[in-house]
């Protein structure tokens, strides 16, 4: 006498599976919540502005970047971190910067200081260009790039200057910046910011 069988291992397959798929889904959802997409990481801001001053690489002469925000706190070589602004390196105008890795001289033949304002502080912002030593007998070249990079990049400025002299300023940039970080007013009028610090530095050593 014959049986019928009412026992199908493919149905517990089917379930099992279909429960190891439900799974899977859950698991790489929750990963995704946790875990910010790469390209949000990577938008994330370092920097609200970013000034470049570039001048003649086979010249001695010391070229320096000034900023003084709205409170009046002035970045120099003396102060590079202050006030929301950073002074990426004093370039003291040898024209090379030698690394060393893994025994291996690097030289990099140039004049250049890079300066970072990273927040918002409503108010007028000056930026200035000081000489410093001046070494070379020729006049001396500079370039200087403002760049504001948030929301969207846009140049501020990006002009060239001739400096002649130990001791001269000029200022590149006065601009006034909203409480959401936008440049409404922009001129060139000057304002001295380093005699006077200048002098209080060299009556200190």
């Amino acid at each position: 006498m014959n049986h019928r069988s009412y026992h199908n291992p493919r149905a517990f397959v089917d379930l099992l599976f279909l429960c190891l798929v439900g799974f899977a889904y859950l698991f790489i959802i929750a990963y995704l919540m946790i875990m910010p997409p790469v390209d949000e990481q990577q938008k994330k801001p370092k920097a609200e502005f970013l000034i470049t001053s570039t001048w003649d690489s086979d010249t001695d002469d010391d070229v320096d970047l000034w900023i003084q925000n709205p409170g009046g706190d002035v970045m120099f070589f003396r102060e590079k971190e202050i006030g929301l602004m950073h002074l990426d390196h004093d370039d003291i105008g040898r024209g090379r910067d030698i690394v060393v890795v893994n025994g291996q001289r690097i030289v990099q033949n140039t004049n250049q200081e890079i300066a970072t304002i990273r927040g918002i502080i409503p108010g007028e912002w000056i930026i200035n260009i000081h000489m410093y030593s001046k070494r070379h007998s020729k006049p001396a070249n500079i370039n200087v790039r403002v760049d504001k990079l948030n929301p969207r990049f846009m140049t501020l400025t990006d002009r060239n200057y001739i400096m002649n002299a130990r001791g001269e300023e000029i200022t590149v940039l006065r601009f006034s910046m909203t409480g959401k970080g936008e440049v409404t007013e922009q001129d060139d009028m000057f304002k001295p910011i380093a005699a006077s610090r200048i002098a209080a530095v060299a009556g200190g050593n």
